[in-house]
């Protein structure tokens, strides 16, 4: 059926203006995107602040200016993979899919720690690995930052960083640290998920999303390679002096190592972290995947149906998952910390998607809403309950607890206090 759809009262415009200039020109934060749309259109956009930040004289940011996107790419590689399960190429539950596209995920064992003498200890898994694992993080892989026993396996098997130039498959080969479907680890399963899709449709992720979900967007400014155009038109990052409570100032170097240099990528791309873009682009994407939930939209990203399961907890009850998730969602800042239950996780839960909360948010959204965000402090939220998606962007290389989350908190509840 079709959502609500949202709209903005006529002070509202002048309310979020008024938010994102006092933030803005405070300094304590770089510059920054405010977006909000319905299924239909676009109903705010505005962003303020220096391209480079303290440098006013190398120009403002605009409605083009370019973000590195980071994790929010891993909510388009979900989208890319529910395509190929309306399609019946994939699905969520099949571990043969798995074992036959991806057999250097299938084999690996699961890594149980190491033992006084330095040896690694593991052991075989024996629970069959699923699309649905990889897509709600509970595949069993993890990140090298927050699992010590893999970061030392990596280091001892030299496996390359995610962001080496011409990144290989192997930095992304890696045991396990738990049985899937046991536990909660936030990890490179997306990476996987996004190596599968490339892999059923023979090819790579850049052109899956240009020709699948961008291009009937209309969307011409995201992508997974710095090209001179993107580069061009790109926000300087920022990072904090001391953390937490310094001044910002602009970050030196590549965050994560990354690579701005175009020659540098290959066709291996990051699916968990990888896109560059500007916040609109990515709003305009939130519209059409809020317009997927009517069946009569013409050539919808999904089905409806497929849009219904991405607001459905799919995570298993067992306190382990519930607990890990609450981990990490304070850990990311999550909006609002009355949600984690004091960290038994009740309120919050996983889609293949999106991260859900299941009880309304303080500062306005609803029940089972989605969202997500990525490592420079791009987020994003979709409320289909309200009909809305929002961004809240700007590009800040920041430890939690950050003041880009006030600003954050107050740009959603000036939205909601503002919505007809």
């Amino acid at each position: 059926m079709a959502l609500k759809t949202a709209t903005l009262k006529p002070e509202g415009k002048k309310a979020l203006d008024s938010l994102l200039e006092r933030a803005v020109d405070s300094k304590n934060i770089p510059a920054a995107f405010f977006g909000a749309t319905n299924a239909d259109e676009e109903i705010y956009f505005n962003c303020r602040g220096d391209k480079v930040f303290g440098r006013p004289e190398e120009g403002p940011v605009t409605p083009d200016t370019t973000l590195q996107l980071f994790s929010m790419t891993k909510f388009v590689t979900a989208i890319a993979c529910w395509q190929q399960v309306d399609k019946g190429v994939l699905s969520m539950d099949d571990p043969a899919l798995i074992e036959k596209h991806c057999p250097e995920l299938w084999q690996q064992p699961i890594l149980e720690g190491y033992s006084e003498t330095g040896e690694a200890i593991t052991k075989p898994r024996q629970t069959p690995l699923t699309l649905r694992h990889l897509l709600t993080h509970t595949s069993g892989l993890s990140y090298s930052w927050n699992a010590p026993d893999v970061e030392r396996w990596r280091k001892e098997h030299s496996v390359p960083e995610m962001f080496a130039p011409h990144t290989p498959l192997s930095a992304y080969v890696q045991p396990l640290i738990f049985e899937p479907g046991t536990s909660h680890r936030y990890s490179i399963g997306i990476d996987w998920a996004g190596i599968l899709v490339t892999r059923v449709t023979g090819k790579n992720l850049e052109q899956v999303f240009q020709e699948n979900i961008f291009a009937p967007c209309g969307i011409k400014n995201i992508s997974f390679i710095p090209t001179k155009a993107i580069k061009d038109r790109l926000m300087a990052m920022t990072t904090r002096t001391p953390q937490h409570t310094g001044e910002v100032t602009v970050f030196e170097g590549n965050f994560f190592g990354r690579s701005l240099q175009e020659e540098d990528y290959g066709t291996l791309f990051s699916g968990g972290g990888g896109l560059f873009g500007t916040a609109r682009d990515y709003l305009t994407f939130l519209r059409h995947v809020l317009a997927s939930a009517d069946p009569a939209t013409p050539k919808p990203l999904i089905s409806a149906a497929s849009f219904k399961k991405l607001f459905q907890d799919h995570l298993d009850e067992p306190p382990a998952i519930r607990e890990q998730l609450a981990k990490m969602a304070k850990q990311q800042d999550i909006h609002d910390e009355a949600l984690l239950d004091g960290g038994k996780g009740t309120f919050i839960g996983h889609s293949p998607g999106l991260f859900i909360n299941k009880k309304g948010s303080k500062y306005g959204r609803k029940a089972m809403s989605g969202y997500w965000d990525g490592a420079a402090k791009t987020f994003f939220w979709l409320d289909p309950t309200s009909g809305l998606g929002a961004v809240c962007c700007t590009n800040i290389v920041a430890h939690n607890p950050e003041p880009w989350t006030k600003v954050y908190n107050e740009y959603e509840r000036t939205l909601y206090d503002n919505l007809v």
